[in-house]
Order: C-alpha cells, then structure tokens, then sequence
C-alpha cells in the first residue's frame, strides 16, 4: 500500500469527524452523568498530583478511598499517566479526560483506515472508517458508561494488525519490534482488552501465514518469532500485570471467583433494535444502559455474508474474498461469545471470566463491519451507495452524540475522595464502607497512652514522625493497611497492627516510651519486586535484540 494524496485528504477529514464525536464533551463545562467518568477523572487527578511530587511509579494513593488504597497497581496504567501528564498543561483533570476521549477516537479512526488501506481503496477505507467511528458501541461506551480506557485500547489493535501485516507481508522485521511496543501498550492499557482483542489478531496472524506464499519450514520460524515478541510485549508488562493478578486477592473483588454476571448476555434484540433509552427504570439520572451492536453494523454483516453465498454457490466465482471470509469468521467469533452459548467457557476459563461483561466483546466485533462494508463498496463502487450509507449512519448516529446531565464538579473533589470512587468490591477485606471512618486530620495519631507527636512529615506514600512517648504509645496512622506498609522505629522494623475492632483495617502500632523517630513506607512486597525484575529483564533484552535486529532478520528471513 502506497500513500496518495487522497489519503491525506481522508486523514484530514478523519480529524474533522474524530472533532465532531467529541465536541459535545467540550461544549459543556463539567462531566456528563454517566457509570465510570467518575472513577477516571479522580484517578488522572490524583495521578497527576502524585507525579507532580516526583513519586514513581504510582502505587499508593492516599487520598483515594478516604484513607487510601493502591489503587496505582490496578489502574490502568497508560491513560492515567498520560491524563496525568496533560493536567500539568490543562490544570483541569476533566478537560483530560475529554482530551483522551478524543486521542482515543482520532488514533484508532486513524490507525483503522491505514489497515484497511492495505486491502482496499482510499474511498472504501473512508466509508470503513466512519462507520466505525459512530458505531453505537463507541457512543455507548463514551457518553453512557464513561468507559474511556476500553475506547483507547481501540487504538492498539489496527497496530499490531499492522505490525503482523508488515512482518508477515513486507518483510519488515522492525515490525516484530513494534508488535511487542504495541502488545505492551494495550496489556498496560487495558488487560481484560488483550483477551477480547486476541479473538481477532490471533485468527488473522493464521490467517496471513496460509495465504502467504512462503515454505512450511519459514512459516513455523516467523510463528515462533511472532509468538516470541508478543510474549516479550506481555512481560514488558510485569511490574503491573503481576501485582495486579496476584494481589487482587486482598480486595473483596478479588474473593468473586467468576465475575461474569449471566444478565449480560446479549440477545438478537440487541443486534436488531435500533432504539436508545434516555431513561430507564434503572437509569434516571444516566441515559439508559441499553447495550447495542448498532442496526446497520448488523445489516452490514448480514449483506457480507449473502454476497459470499452469492458468490461462491451460485457465481462460482473465482474472485479473492479471502478476507471476507475471515472477517466473518471473526464477526462469527466475537458474536458467539457475547451471547449465552459461551458460557460454559466464561465458566470455566479464568482468563475469560475476568472482563466481567460478555459484551465485551463488541469491542472486538466493531471493527469488522468497516472490513465489510469496506470490501463491498470496492465491489460495487458507486458515489450514490457511499453518500447513502454515509446518510445513513449519520442519522442513526449523530442524534446520539450527547451527554445526559452535565454537572460541574469543584476541582478538588477529584484530588480527596472519601468514597471508592471504583466501587464497594475495591475496599479491602479488612475495611468496611471508607466513607464510614471519621476525616483522617491528623494522618498520625496518639489512641492509647501519654505522650505527643512534636514533628511530621507527610508525603503520599511515606510519613516520619518525631514522638515524645512519657508512657509506651499506641499510635495509629489513618491509612487503610495493605501488604508493603512498613514501619520503623528508630530503624527498627516493627509490627503493625489492623486487627484493633475501634480501627478496622487501619494501621495501628505500639512505640516505647522515650523520644523515637518513626518512620512509616510503602514499598514493595516480593511479588512487586517479581513484576519489577522481570520487566527490567524484558526491556534489557528488548534493547539487545534491537541492536541484534539484522541478524535476526537473516534467521528469519
């Protein structure tokens, strides 16, 4: 695929629509009422402060929860850095997150139209990529659940399409590197993302070795090369997906053994009923949480697949519709796991049961249509079908491009949150609700005993105290106690204490009497350190290989 002057033309205008999905978020100040903006906006808040001080990585938040919780080891991690970041230039943790709906929506049209440009011409590509830009999957997903990582994950598949395509096709050895950048990035993103996208980019990895034209024994090598370097994308990953599976366990979420929830399974009427519920019985103050794959997607699958019984049982054509086939195959895949024929594979694998919601997997099947619709437009090219299914999608879609209930939040209610912001099931297991402790002024506290604190220092993941104990103390610290908390008298590690009935779940310990230094730390446990180590290791042995890339390609190719 070579660039012309009408991609660039197309590019522009994908800017323009990428603008126009967004603009109502910028038009009103605040957030529109929907489940998770809530969470996101606090989390970019509270990352860009804790950056700002110079901690690194973010792993405790202490204004988080009232008392605070980790929750930098199960955030997601590339958009509550990169939100972070830009809060230092908007000031306003809100207009980042509005940024990031729109860097999301932008990359991922744009990234889109570049794999179709590999199969089909500048105009279908065009016709693929605003389908998939309004498909009510992305409107539901920003403007009634608020759900903006899982639309950024959005931009990492159409890459490592592309990186496969480059790697298998071209040639390009470079590609296998950018695979593993690209693997990482949306594992750090959004793991639950990695498993419903693997329901694409693994069948068309397959799918580009039987139709490329290569010996069986080069076809094994670049398998195992391609295997290698995505592998090596998830370990890049360790320092947070490590933690984040094995330390879950410490939250009430993480005693659910299968979170999938059987009333999320979709249901014909949710592929065929065009109509969006500004309320339901449920839903007053959030437009209604009514998940839909979008009427003309389905229709568009639906004419696909008439055209390809057309085609080969009746025409007995000849023609190359190989990549028709696979993208029904694939529209087939991720179809079938949104529906209750799955279940018994929710049920039974792990790695499946943890991304909650069957429907998930729409966000795998709203880049099928675009190679759909895309594949048939170039079949039968006509100015008046591209101008109708354009009208089409538009009224459809464009009168769903809204926010229900703008509220305009104090700044600073996104910097301290006393409730989980998450959710319940986010508390750990020795707390109750956070928003039942009393305030945390002071953060260090005399409970038993005489004596007086005559100095502190208190940073988001650290505190020193200097004690004047006349009798022995005990003292607590309003943190919420989670594996890596340490404290240290005089140099002395001591036991904490989160059992105490008046302090549930809260750190507690007994200092001597005499004057001490105290010093409280979160810091690794040996499953963290695990994580660290091993993308250390990764990222060493990324770099080596890099350097080592023109051997490599002679192996390979």
């Amino acid at each position: 695929m070579r660039l012309v002057k009408l991609d660039y033309f197309f590019s522009f205008l994908i800017l323009i629509i990428s603008l126009l999905f967004v603009l109502e978020l910028f038009l009103f100040p605040g957030r529109p009422a929907n489940f998770d903006s809530h969470f996101h906006i606090t989390n970019i808040a509270q990352f860009s402060k804790i950056i700002g001080s110079g901690e690194l990585p973010v792993i405790w938040m202490n204004n988080f929860a009232n008392y605070g919780i980790p929750m930098g080891i199960f955030a997601h991690q590339l958009t509550n850095y990169l939100g972070g970041v830009i809060t230092f230039l908007t000031h306003d943790p809100t207009t980042s997150y509005n940024v990031l709906v729109f860097i999301a929506i932008f990359l991922s049209n744009l990234f889109l139209y570049l794999f179709l440009r590999f199969y089909f011409s500048p105009l279908a590509s065009f016709l693929g990529t605003f389908m998939f830009s309004f498909t009510p999957y992305h409107i539901f997903n920003i403007y009634i659940r608020g759900a903006m990582p899982e639309v950024f994950s959005g931009i990492f598949l159409p890459l490592i399409l592309i990186a496969l395509y480059l790697f298998i096709v071209k040639k390009k050895i470079l590609a296998l590197f950018l695979l593993t950048l690209f693997i990482a990035g949306l594992t750090l993103n959004h793991p639950m993302m990695l498993v419903v996208y693997s329901s694409i980019f693994i069948p068309y990895l397959i799918f580009l070795f039987i139709i490329n034209n290569t010996s069986v024994k080069s076809k094994i090598k670049n398998f195992i090369a391609v295997s290698f370097f995505m592998l090596l994308g998830v370990l890049l990953s360790s320092y947070y997906i490590i933690p984040l599976n094995f330390e879950i366990k410490y939250f009430y979420y993480g005693l659910i053994k299968n979170h999938i929830d059987p009333s999320t399974y979709l249901s014909v009427a949710n592929y065929f009923d065009p109509r969006w519920y500004y309320f339901t019985k449920n839903e007053i103050l959030t437009r209604g949480h009514v998940v839909q794959f979008g009427l003309i997607e389905t229709i568009t699958l639906i004419i696909g697949f008439i055209y390809l019984l057309y085609a080969k049982l009746v025409r007995k054509s000849k023609e190359n519709i190989r990549i028709l086939y696979l993208a029904l195959i694939l529209a087939a895949i991720s179809i079938f796991f949104t529906t209750q024929l799955s279940d018994l594979f929710f049920q039974k694998l792990f790695f499946l049961n943890s991304i909650q919601f069957p429907w998930r997997f729409l966000s795998s099947l709203i880049f099928i249509p675009p190679i759909v619709v895309a594949f048939l437009y170039d079949k039968f090219p006509n100015k008046i079908i591209f101008f109708l299914v354009i009208f089409l999608i538009a009224f459809f879609s464009f009168p769903q491009l809204y926010g229900k209930n703008f509220n305009l939040y104090p700044i600073q209610s996104y910097y301290f949150s006393k409730e989980n912001a998450h959710s319940v099931l986010m508390n750990t297991i020795w707390t109750g609700k956070s928003e039942d402790y009393p305030d945390k002024n002071p953060q260090g506290e005399i409970i038993e005993g005489r004596g007086k604190i005559i100095a502190e220092t208190l940073k988001n993941s650290s505190r020193m105290y200097t004690v004047e104990a006349i009798t022995p103390l005990e003292m607590v610290d309003h943190t919420f106690y989670f594996p890596g908390w340490n404290v240290y008298i005089d140099g002395v590690k001591t036991n904490i204490q989160f059992q105490n009935p008046n302090y549930r779940g809260v750190i507690t310990y007994q200092v001597p009497a005499g004057r001490h230094s105290i010093y409280l730390s979160f810091q690794d446990t040996k499953i963290r350190s695990v994580g660290k180590i091993l993308s250390v290791i990764s990222l060493i042995f990324f770099i080596a290989l890099l350097f080592l890339r023109k051997r490599i390609r002679q192996v390979l190719l």
